[in-house]
């Protein structure tokens, strides 16, 4: 039960206080006259014998309220109250109109609107912060000439002190019956939230997953006893700090999207302490208003976990992934939309179809979604089936090798050493159809055979493939197997290239330069012009190429500056346009119409920029810019 203690300034009010309770019969636990210099000790007092509520009054009741966290009710004037001390102020001054001072906490005084009018008053009232206060504060008020002041006992002495009349205030039994009503309806909210939060704890403490509530701050207000274990600390050490700083692997951005009410609900795949858990978050909604969020980790049933042999065997071999998400960079939205998919994927046994570009992160995101899955502990096995032949595929895939049929042979394949882990296949669009197949079988049945009516494998591994062409179009030719097709395509992945997220090709440009910077210790500036010819340009091998470039850019740079000349000098030497004349490719430095005309009048002029200039209407530093913008000053200087 929720208990109540009262504190009062003087005996008249505690007289008072002990009339009011036993008329009113509410029950107090603790009831005192305090000094003021003692109102913050008396309260921790009163909280030490149990007490949950104070209810005080002016430089007390702030006291309490500002070096405690104690919930507090405060004493208020009644109207009723301020009525009966004008009245007698007017009495004693015996005026019909008179001039009165109140110097008084502002925590004391109820809604003072229309006093003047309803009693034919000019009231004047100052407020204190602090007892020291109270000196100037009466020497202010001596500008008005108050015929008299209210106020507490020190402010009637120093009053009277200064040649003036003073009435102290008092409290009658309607502030003290208001504030202890308060206090009821407090501590019965309080009861109420008592008897929820037990009732949230247990359910809590008796869930299956990790329970995390939050603030709209993304501050942790609860955890249960499942993420306590999790993160290896207790709920007081946790409560008030940022998710972020106890969860990093979790995406804050999603949080926010959730805490902002651009998403209803949220579920993901984490992986936190090498355990796969699935993450859910919805947001805790009143009045139209979002107050935080619930987010609920469920472990994800794992896999059979692998000797530490076996594991040790999988480092040797190479079959570990190394990427998580949180090494994939990105700034784009549309890539930002391929990883919160992908994280999604990771729940998913089901195979994963990644298309793009060369040069692209589907590798990366692979592996991250291993690692994000129940998979993590097993195997990660990456082949590519380009340039196979029809036997080398089913060997490197199924094992074996060409009229031998034993168990022994078998186990050189990927797929039988990537059992409870996930095999990931580079050009998936090369297979042949018998390899696709097999495959088809493995996917539908979890066994690899020979024949259709012999099963040699039981198998548990998960398909991740790559194909740079929409495999749908290879169904259409017939060179690739429909049921493969649909199989593949549930879950499926387009990862952008970087020349359709411009601020990612920024950030793998400078990122690159410094790298090499770094290692052949030179530095270098980039002009603005530089970086809009970067993105210009055409990077079909996306970060392959663009790592080649800035070595090559960074190896051969003789200037402290890399401007956009630069960029495309270097770009049109590595890869020139190729064309086709008489059945021949050809290889063709491409020249824009205007960088072509600008050449072919150097040329005709022999170098001469006057000429040049003038034959095309233009300044001869006009001419220059426009070199020096094609990369043609170096011919013509």
């Amino acid at each position: 039960m929720v208990k109540i203690a009262l504190l009062v300034p003087n005996k008249k009010m505690l007289e008072i206080a002990q009339h009011v309770t036993e008329e009113q019969n509410i029950d107090i636990e603790y009831m005192k006259e305090i000094q003021t210099v003692d109102a913050v000790n008396e309260a921790r007092s009163a909280v030490e014998q149990g007490v949950h509520i104070i209810v005080a009054r002016g430089y007390q009741a702030k006291l309490i309220k500002e070096y405690t966290n104690i919930p507090l009710v405060e004493i208020r004037f009644h109207a009723q109250e301020i009525g009966l001390l004008i009245n007698k102020a007017k009495a004693i001054i015996k005026k019909e109109s008179p001039k009165i001072g109140l110097v008084v906490f502002e925590n004391m005084l109820c809604d003072m609107s229309h006093m003047e009018e309803l009693f034919g008053v000019r009231l004047f009232i100052s407020y204190l912060n602090k007892m020291e206060d109270m000196v100037p504060k009466l020497y202010e008020m001596s500008k008005f000439k108050p015929d008299l002041i209210i106020g507490g006992e020190n402010v009637c002495r120093e009053a009277e002190r200064m040649g003036y009349p003073a009435l102290f205030y008092d409290s009658t039994e309607e502030s003290i019956i208001e504030a202890l009503q308060a206090a009821k309806k407090m501590a019965y909210a309080a009861e109420t939230e008592k008897q929820n939060i037990a009732q949230f704890e247990t359910v809590l403490d008796t869930a299956f997953n990790g329970i995390i509530k939050i603030n709209a701050e993304g501050k942790i207000i609860v955890i249960n006893k499942l993420i306590e274990n999790l993160i290896g600390k207790n709920a007081e050490d946790v409560i008030g700090l940022s998710i972020a700083d106890i969860f990093p692997e979790f995406d804050l951005t999603a949080v926010n999207s959730i805490l902002q009410g651009e998403r209803e609900n949220y579920t993901i795949s984490v992986n936190i302490r090498n355990y796969a858990w699935m993450l859910m978050m919805a947001p805790i909604q009143y009045d139209e208003s979002i107050m935080g969020a619930i987010l609920s980790l469920q472990k994800v049933s794992e896999v059979i976990r692998k000797d530490k042999s076996y594991q040790q065997d999988m480092f040797l071999h190479g079959f570990v992934a190394q990427t998580t998400f949180r090494h994939i960079y990105t700034e784009n939205q549309q890539m930002e939309k391929v990883l919160e998919m992908a994280k999604e994927y990771a729940l998913s046994n089901s195979p994963v179809l990644l298309y793009g570009e060369e040069g692209t992160e589907y590798y990366l995101i692979s592996e991250a979604i291993h690692n994000n899955s129940i998979r993590k502990s097993g195997p990660f096995i990456s082949i590519s089936t380009r340039g196979m032949d029809k036997d080398q595929q089913l060997q490197v895939l199924f094992g074996g090798q060409t009229g031998i049929d034993d168990a022994q042979s078998r186990r050189n394949g990927a797929l039988v050493k990537a059992n409870h882990g996930t095999v990931f296949i580079k050009g998936i669009e090369h297979l042949t159809l018998r390899a696709q197949h097999q495959i088809c079988r493995l996917l539908t049945s979890h066994s690899i055979t020979r024949t259709d009516a012999q099963p040699m494998d039981n198998l548990d591994v998960r398909i991740m493939a790559f194909s740079k062409v929409n495999l749908r179009y290879l169904v259409k030719t017939g060179k690739f197997s429909e049921e493969l097709f649909y199989l593949l395509q549930g879950l499926t992945l387009d990862i952008p290239g970087l020349n359709q997220r411009p601020e990612d090709l920024i950030y793998y440009f400078n990122k690159f330069i410094r790298e090499y910077s770094q290692k052949y210790n030179k530095y270098f500036t980039v002009t603005e012009g530089a970086y809009g010819k970067v993105t210009q340009l055409l990077w079909k091998g996306n970060l392959l190429q663009l790592r080649a470039f800035c070595e090559r850019l960074v190896i051969t740079s003789k200037k402290r500056s890399i401007d956009e000349v630069r960029i495309q000098k270097l770009y049109s030497e590595l890869y020139p346009h190729i064309s086709e004349a008489k059945g021949e490719d050809k290889i063709v430095v491409y020249k824009s119409p205007e960088a072509a005309q600008l050449s072919a009048i150097l040329e005709k002029y022999h170098g001469n920029r006057n000429l040049a200039a003038e034959e095309l209407g233009i300044s001869t530093t006009t001419l220059w810019r426009r070199m020096k913008k094609y990369g043609i000053e170096a011919n013509y200087k």
